[in-house]
């Protein structure tokens, strides 16, 4: 999806428009920033101190751990005044407001899209060991499944960790103490021009702008967990398959981590399809952290594909002297993946796949998505006819659990988007440990289809698509690197297309697949200095010929099209229902024309929020900012004709051939 020029023109036109002190409206507590504020300020809330308790929402993980959900408390820092007042270490609850978690301070706006900081407290207790010396063999760990965007974290005044980007992290909870604990996360979502996502001008507060709303907060659960001398950190399951009628070999990499102060003899105990293997004794060094492989074979496995979609549950424990101490539960599927001769083949068929992208963003809960709303996504696109999604960013885990039993494929992007080559110098660092991130938190589960490194790169309009040497070694260092850690999935980027521009890149041969964004008929889709009509429907089958043949042993899989709709209006009246129904149609009868192409994932399932300045192509009157109106579904849920269109086709594709 790009954002056009004018985009970054407004919204720095609008900085002398609005004042600095703009507030998040919407999901922030008390009075919107600008009211007059009341004149005795609310009395603080209760007082809730809370044991954890509750199921995770998804079933790869330690099975011991718990949600700590119930009563969080929460404070706007527009000011950015918690550091320096202490906000972390505060005892009362003054200025706080109640909330739970997850929680998204600006999930109703649809005005401002501006960064801010925001704070939540929990107050809690938990159980420990009776004596000193086992308090000495037992940790709490504390596990945020997601916020946006800079998260802080301190435990009874004390910093105990932190994370940047989309990705859970785990801290120790140092410090814990018997009876009441006090939780304080700070997280910003204030971004800066070298960010890799967010990184365009804003109205407000610098920077901030991007693909899609910049939603702050502790956007996914919390859980805590007790571990107990020794704990199974994490699995990494690689099924293989050599032969498709032969057995398959699953090897498995167990993160171990000994939190005593001696060397442990740790014995691992497999658990699959009620198989139950025991492993040699391997030594874990005192207060260290080992990686511990082993492999087993499953003679004649069930394949994964949509349709049919077989999972296998492993649960992986580690054991001292007979006594479990810690397992991690891991569902996973065995499917044969490759790329041979230019054919994309999923258990030695050719694929033919079918669906539209998610974006986390729902008009009431904002990014905060609640199961609920998962669940009703995911229908829609089952309903649709889908076997393929898309996002920029990994989406929720509970999410690739459902496409895992469902049989839906995920092409899965790093949160690289639009980065300028002039970037590249400086950001590839964290380009690549976002992309490593992505490869490592998911890689286990069965609907990976491909690891996207980057959304349009080189793709503003004065790079005319030529990869700079910084991107270019972005491609080939992180390329080398995933395929190190997972060489069983496929690899590639996802490229705009504008005719002029250059069709392939010497940095393609790290690649397995390339991923096609094509918007023909709709955004001129042609090089800025060319002076010529934009492209049209009929330019659309000639360009992916081309593209094809300077690319032949990469499969193209088209991964954005679509024309904004947000009313009904005459059939050649971009933004109607009806221009949209028949150019989505369109563009799926060349898409299946082409041998070469692989899938076609429409850009979106459903409407979501990108900036305030937002029409995506659209005639002014035609547009509703910020909503981007390309979507199957209005941000509503309410189907457009296109659904139909879409859902007509879909239903009767066959995603293996």
């Amino acid at each position: 999806m790009r954002l056009p020029s004018f985009v970054i023109l407004a919204c720095l036109a609008a900085i002398a428009a609005l004042p600095a002190s703009a507030g998040a409206q919407g999901g922030t507590p008390g009075p919107p920033t600008g009211q007059p504020a009341p004149e005795q300020p609310p009395p603080p809330p209760a007082l809730k101190v809370e044991r954890p308790g509750g199921k995770p929402l998804i079933r790869e993980g330690q099975i011991d751990r718990q949600l700590l959900g119930g009563t969080w408390y929460f404070r706007q820092d527009d000011a950015q005044a918690g550091i320096a007042e202490g906000w972390y270490a505060q005892r009362d609850l003054t200025g706080w407001t109640e909330v739970t978690v997850p929680y998204n301070w600006n999930a109703t706006d649809t005005t401002f899209n501006y960064s801010s900081v925001g704070w939540y407290r929990k107050e809690f207790t938990v159980p420990l060991a009776k004596t000193e010396k086992l308090r000495k063999l037992e940790l709490w760990k504390v596990r945020f499944e997601g916020s946006n965007y800079r998260t802080k974290v301190w435990l009874n005044g004390k910093e105990i960790g932190g994370q940047v980007g989309y990705f859970p992290f785990e801290p120790d909870l140092t410090g814990i103490r018997k009876g009441r604990n006090t939780l304080v996360v700070q997280v910003s979502s204030l971004r800066g021009r070298t960010d890799l996502t967010h990184w365009r001008p804003a109205a407000v507060n610098g920077y901030g702008t991007g693909g899609w709303w910049n939603f702050g907060g502790l956007l996914r659960e919390v859980y805590v967990r007790h571990v107990d001398t020794v704990d199974v950190e994490q699995v990494l399951v690689q099924p293989r398959l050599r032969k498709l009628s032969g057995p398959a070999k699953v090897e498995v990499l167990t993160k171990v981590r000994n939190i005593s102060s001696k060397d442990r003899d740790v014995t691992l105990v497999l658990n699959v399809a009620g198989q139950r293997m025991v492993m040699d004794p391997q030594t874990v060094a005192a207060k260290s952290t080992r990686e511990l492989e082993n492999s087993f074979e499953i003679k004649k496995p069930s394949l994964w594909q949509p349709g049919r979609p077989a999972l296998y549950d492993l649960t992986v424990s580690a054991f001292l002297e007979g006594e479990r101490k810690s397992s991690y539960r891991v569902p996973f599927g065995v499917k044969k993946l490759e790329v041979r001769g230019g054919r994309l083949l999923l258990n030695g068929k050719r694929l033919n796949l079918r669906g539209a992208s998610i974006h986390e963003d729902d008009s009431k809960e904002g990014g905060a998505l609640s199961q609920r709303t998962r669940a009703l996504l995911v229908n829609r696109l089952r309903n649709l006819g889908g076997t393929v999604t898309r996002s920029h960013y990994p989406l929720h885990p509970a999410f690739i659990e459902m496409f895992d039993r469902l049989g839906i494929l995920y092409w899965v992007q790093a949160p690289v988007y639009q980065v300028p080559n002039e970037f590249f110098g400086s950001v590839q660092p964290a380009a690549e440990r976002a992309a490593l991130l992505t490869v490592r938190n998911n890689m286990n589960h069965a609907s990976i289809l491909a690891w996207s490194l980057a959304n349009e790169p080189a793709g503003n309009r004065s790079e005319l698509g030529i990869f700079g040497t910084g991107l270019q070694r972005y491609i080939r260092d992180t390329s080398a690197a995933i395929r190190e850690m997972d060489d069983t999935h496929l690899l590639a980027i996802d490229r705009q297309s504008r005719l002029g521009e250059p069709l392939t890149d010497a940095s393609y041969r790290y690649l397995d697949v390339l991923g096609v964004n094509e918007y023909f008929g709709w955004y001129d889709s042609y090089k800025a200095d060319l002076v010529r009509p934009p492209t049209t429907l009929d330019e659309l089958g000639p360009y992916l010929d081309e593209l094809h043949a300077a690319n032949p042993e990469m499969p193209l899989v088209i991964t954005e099209f679509g024309a904004e709709a947000s009313r009904p209006g005459p059939v050649e009246q971009p933004g109607s229902y009806e221009f949209q129904q028949k150019f989505v149609g369109d563009h799926i009868a060349v898409h299946a024309s082409k041998p070469y192409i692989y899938g076609s994932i429409h850009w979106a399932l459903r409407d979501f929020r990108v900036d305030p300045t937002w029409q995506g192509g659209a005639p002014a009157d035609w547009a509703t900012p910020p909503w981007h109106n390309k979507s199957l579904i209005e941000e509503t849920n309410r189907r457009k004709p296109a659904f139909r269109t879409v859902q007509r086709l879909w239903r009767k594709t066959r995603p293996l051939r």
